[in-house]
């Protein structure tokens, strides 16, 4: 006996569809906290190798996954744009949720996909740490974009201060001097002594960056 467990999972809820057979035997929905989740479980244990399947839904979907991989529970992850093609010729158009849990289910007891395998709670990290990273570098290059954008507006003949208008003692010295008017308000010395407060700038150093500092100040 096959059975199958389509869910469709939303923000704050997913909607189940159990088929027998290739038969829908019930369907019901469940919160996506314990509640729901135990809710579900329950049901899967009456169940001799339960068949899950679900679409991969972001954020939301992490949530079941990560439950189902707790109870060491095998299912099928499908990327959207995969289900979406393999059901467009069904009922799909006239979409509600129920219609979903119910053509996942019905996709798996006609067309079976393998069944993952419990991610290691090691690997999992992994991969959470690298989309974390992705996301991180993401928004570094967005922000730089942005920052980049508003030195035009500002002051754009300060990224010809240095030759790689990049590090970290460029944009210290962007945050003091973002426009032009402060380089000229501020004193040759206290400048020099800002630049020497920064990591590996000496007396020489900070008076030519002073130097040219001020020159790029008065084109502005």
């Amino acid at each position: 006996m096959k059975t199958v467990f389509g869910i469709d999972v939303s923000s704050r809820k997913s909607n189940v569809c159990i088929m027998v057979n290739g038969r829908k035997v019930n369907d019901y929905a469940i919160s996506n906290d314990m509640v729901g989740f135990n809710q579900l479980l329950d049901d899967l244990k009456q169940v001799t190798n339960p068949q899950i399947i679900f679409e991969a839904t972001g954020v939301y979907s992490r949530r079941l996954q990560a439950f189902l991989d707790m109870h060491e529970l095998r299912y099928v992850m499908m990327n959207p744009l995969e289900a979406k093609r393999k059901t467009k010729d069904d009922l799909h158009q006239n979409k509600t949720d129920k219609l979903d849990a119910m053509y996942l289910a019905k996709m798996q007891s006609e067309h079976p996909q393998r069944l993952a395998y419990v991610q290691s709670e090691e690997y999992q990290e992994l991969m959470a740490n690298n989309r974390i990273y992705e996301q991180a570098s993401h928004d570094l290059i967005t922000n730089k974009n942005r920052l980049h954008k508003a030195i035009q507006l500002t002051f754009p003949e300060i990224e010809h201060l240095m030759a790689n208008p990049r590090g970290k003692n460029y944009w210290s010295i962007v945050l003091k001097f973002p426009h032009p008017n402060i380089v000229l308000e501020t004193k040759e010395a206290d400048i020099i002594d800002f630049l020497k407060s920064l990591s590996g700038i000496g007396e020489k150093r900070a008076n030519d960056l002073a130097q040219r500092l001020i020159r790029l100040a008065k084109l502005a």
